[in-house]
Parts: C-alpha cells; sequence; structure tokens
C-alpha cells in the first residue's frame, strides 16, 4: 500500500484532526468562493474530498456539488456528516488519476494538501488533465497547496505540537533530488497509545505547477499566498492556484 492509502483508510485521521478541520472549512469555503467567483447553483467538483468537510459545506451555500475520493472510510464518514447535515453530495469514490468527468462542473477544487502525493510528474499530470477535461469551458479550478520556499526556508527537522492531552512529533526530511517533502509522525495519547505513520510529497515549485497546468490544458490565472487573495511572496504560508479551462 503506498502511503496516502494507509492514512486516509484509519479512523485515526478522524480522531487527531476531525474537529478542527471542519471548523476551519467554514471560512475557507467563504474565501475559495471569492476567489472562484462562482455562485449557487454552480456545479463544483471536489477533488480528494476525505470526509467531505467542504463538500457539506459548499452544499449548505447551494452549490450541487460532486466529492471524489479513493477512500472508502474517508467516504463513509463524508456520508455520516452529510446525513446529518441535511444536504446532499454526489459521492464517488475513485481514482484521481482517472477520472471519467466530461465538461459536467462549473469550477473544481483541490484543499488541503492533497496534490503531489504520487511517484511521477506524468501521474500528476494525470490528476489536471481529469480536472481539465471535468470542467465546461470556462471553469474555473483552484488549488490550495503549499508555498515551497516558504517551506524551505523555515526547514525544521523536528516539530512538536500538543493538542490537549494528545502530543504529536514529526520529523522531517526534504529530499533534494526528487523534490519530495518527507516526513513521520509520532502520536502519543493520554492513555499510552503510540502511534507513527509517514508522508511524502512532491514540493512543487509554483513554475512547476503552472507548467503542469499549462500542459493540462488549463489557462493559469493566479497565484495567492493565501484563501482569501493576499498576495503571493516568498513568505506567504500557501500557494493559493487559480486557473481555467480555456
Amino acid at each position: 500500500m503506498e502511503w496516502w492509502q494507509r492514512i486516509f483508510n484509519t479512523p485515526l485521521y478522524f480522531e487527531l484532526y476531525e474537529t478542527q478541520d471542519t471548523e476551519l472549512a467554514k471560512t475557507q469555503v467563504a474565501q475559495l468562493l471569492l476567489l472562484l467567483g462562482v455562485s449557487p447553483p454552480s456545479g463544483i467538483l471536489d477533488v480528494a474530498c476525505g470526509y467531505g468537510r467542504h463538500s457539506i459545506e459548499l452544499a449548505r451555500r447551494g452549490y450541487a456539488v460532486t466529492g471524489l475520493d479513493l477512500s472508502d472510510i474517508q467516504l463513509q464518514r463524508a456520508r455520516e456528516k452529510a446525513a446529518a447535515a441535511a444536504v446532499r453530495v454526489d459521492w464517488r469514490q475513485g481514482d484521481s488519476r482517472a477520472m471519467a468527468f466530461e465538461g459536467e462542473f462549473d469550477a473544481a477544487i483541490n484543499m488541503f494538501l492533497s496534490f503531489g502525493y504520487f511517484q511521477t510528474d506524468e501521474e500528476h499530470l494525470a490528476v489536471l488533465r481529469g480536472v481539465a477535461r471535468a470542467l465546461r469551458p470556462g471553469g474555473r479550478f483552484l488549488m490550495d497547496f503549499w508555498n515551497r520556499e516558504h517551506e524551505i526556508r523555515g526547514f525544521e527537522r523536528w516539530l512538536v505540537e500538543r493538542t490537549g492531552e494528545i502530543f504529536e512529533v514529526e520529523e522531517w526530511e526534504f529530499d533534494h533530488v526528487h523534490g519530495r517533502l518527507n516526513w513521520t509522525n509520532y502520536v502519543f495519547f493520554p492513555d499510552g497509545r503510540r502511534e507513527s505513520w509517514t508522508h511524502s510529497i512532491r514540493a512543487y515549485t509554483v513554475v512547476e505547477l503552472r507548467e503542469l497546468f499549462e500542459r493540462a490544458g488549463l489557462r493559469f490565472d493566479a497565484v495567492y499566498g493565501t484563501l482569501d487573495g493576499q498576495p503571493f511572496t516568498i513568505d506567504s504560508p500557501a500557494a493559493v492556484l487559480v486557473a481555467t479551462r480555456p
């Protein structure tokens, strides 16, 4: 199994992140809608939707939402949360490298660093080509990625975080040959339980992403440093990219 299959197919993910991420999604959706410039009942595709926090918030606001993810555990939680919120989302289980949508959506989103998981540029290009095909002409695409320059300038091998009584230690490595940021999470619970897992994400620069977008058939429009539209600089905490299917 790939690292992302292991992480996202375990209930541990919900235990650690669900509460804080769900609350944050409300603000993020309001911000990304301003950048996309679409109004309800526009159709929106959420690529790598996870347990649906952005999809559900979009549906609450009147959008016709399709959420795509490979993890059945994530999608099952998404269905439960959508039912509790009394909203309808079209949940689809599938691989983002092999999307079969054809001109069905006014916009698409890829949130929370859900790109760069695969081993090759061609696999990542396949994702973007699938997004381009899924959009109607003039459809917009927003990707919430990290700012590689910011990550490298502030690189620290060890990071420690605390959520309540749970401690999380991260050990980081930058693979400069393959352009990947790799890290291992070690989590310590108050009952003595310990868990660990690894990540590996291709740390694309904005220039590299722009080239991939263009090869996929997307017109690169802008990059912002935050979801609320702040200018992008070397110190920006994120790279929020917006593109259009011509």
